[in-house]
């Protein structure tokens, strides 16, 4: 059976073009999707987990849920990570839990995090993937390599397309590529700059000077001729469109963010200018704005002390946290091993694969594969909120996350 025009969830992007065809509940082939995509559609069912583990056994569904709320409830200081892969409403349901159990919320480090509270200091535009299309003639990618993340971003939404403005596509606009090395995203740019790492914000700041007709004085690896002709072609834009990826987070992210904002707004005084991020995972951008509306930050928080704290894996060093309930996320693959060590028996998770977080968690919880077997409202990596249209259907007792955190809830 042909399937047309699913939504991908293969990344945040949410291309919803594709078409696969579906055998005995699994996809076969898929059109119109990148490699990332196919992977996501084609792959999860091979490497997924099939029953709930509790203590390494088999357990249903309830068992599953009972023992982790009795975990949960016996734990002194629990924490809850993730949301980047979950819906929007699961990301509510993970604060409320959070609350209740008056616990620690974190989720894995994205560049929305750090990017949508800051940008609302600064009188900027965050303008959809469609204006862009329209009518950007100048796009800026900085810190991302689109060629190895989000194999559509240039060739769907930003670069290739012909738009009611740009109406030749690529031919009209001009491509810069701004990171810390030399990338495959960097042969469809006309200025390819690179800079070593915590030379952003200097850099930013250089191409303003050349703005304002001053002498820049870039990091030292960046030649000034390349920093000129830059600001040449910016000042000639009437719509610049920026793009911000994770490699920003490496060194003082919320500086060199800080001074790209200050550069759109010296943008802005004569055209248009929108500042996105790259969002990571298929809803970052969500957990980041549904984490600033309901706690007014994106950063850790802690519900006991109703205040900020540190990043997850530094209280688990400290043995802050004694428990911690993982969310569709590999957390023990994007945390120091000097922190991981101390989650021995004191982890559980939801998830759709079988991870190293789910082979170490004393709980762990199969769900419904995003975007595939469940539905929900994610948020696109341009901040449009998008509904799944799920097109398997899942196998027989097997839950959506949304559906384990809300019975999960009721048990506490």
């Amino acid at each position: 059976m042909k399937v047309e025009n699913i939504l991908c969830t293969g990344c945040s992007l949410l291309c919803d073009d594709v078409d696969c065809e579906v055998e005995g509940g699994v996809v076969v082939k898929a059109w119109g999707s990148c490699s990332h995509g196919t992977n996501r559609l084609k792959g999860f069912k091979e490497s997924r987990l099939e029953e709930p583990l509790v203590e390494g056994s088999k357990a249903s569904v309830e068992e599953a849920v009972e023992a982790l709320a009795e975990k949960l409830k016996s734990s002194k200081a629990p924490a809850i990570y993730g949301g980047g892969c979950s819906s929007n409403r699961c990301v509510e349901l993970a604060l409320k839990l959070a609350e209740k159990l008056e616990a620690v919320y974190d989720a894995p480090p994205s560049i929305c995090r750090v990017l949508i509270p800051i940008r609302r200091e600064f009188n900027v535009e965050a303008s959809r993937f469609e204006e862009v299309l329209d009518e950007a003639d100048f796009v800026l990618y900085w810190g991302v390599s689109i060629a190895d993340t989000h194999l559509r971003h240039a060739s769907r939404y930003t670069v290739m397309p012909r738009g009611s403005v740009i109406k030749m596509g690529r031919e009209n606009r001009v491509v810069a590529m701004v990171d810390v090395r030399e990338s495959m995203s960097m042969k469809i740019a006309q200025h390819k700059l690179v800079v070593g790492l915590c030379g952003d914000a200097s850099l930013a700041k250089s191409i303003v000077d050349a703005l304002q007709g001053m002498t820049p004085q870039p990091p030292a690896e960046v030649p000034t001729r390349q920093v000129v002709l830059l600001a040449s072609d910016l000042k000639s834009s009437s719509f610049t469109a920026i793009f911000l990826g994770s490699s920003l987070l490496r060194c003082r992210p919320e500086e060199s963010i800080k001074e790209i904002l200050k550069l759109a707004e010296k943008l802005r005084e004569k055209g248009k200018c929108s500042v996105q991020p790259v969002a990571e995972e298929v809803n970052s951008y969500g957990q980041a704005e549904l984490s600033l509306k309901l706690l007014g930050t994106c950063s850790p928080y802690s519900f006991k002390e109703k205040a900020q704290v540190k990043p997850l894996h530094e209280l688990v060093a400290e043995g802050t946290v004694d428990f911690v309930f993982s969310l569709n996320t590999d957390l023990l693959s994007s945390i120091p091993m000097s922190s991981a060590k101390h989650l021995q028996g004191k982890l559980a998770c939801t998830t759709e694969l079988k991870t190293l977080t789910q082979a170490k968690s004393s709980i762990a919880i199969p769900v419904q594969a995003l975007g595939i077997e469940a539905g929900g409202t994610v948020t696109r990596t341009d901040g449009v909120e998008v509904e799944l249209k799920p097109f398997l259907t899942p196998p027989q007792g097997l839950l959506s996350e949304e559906e384990v955190l809300s019975r999960l809830l009721k048990s506490l």
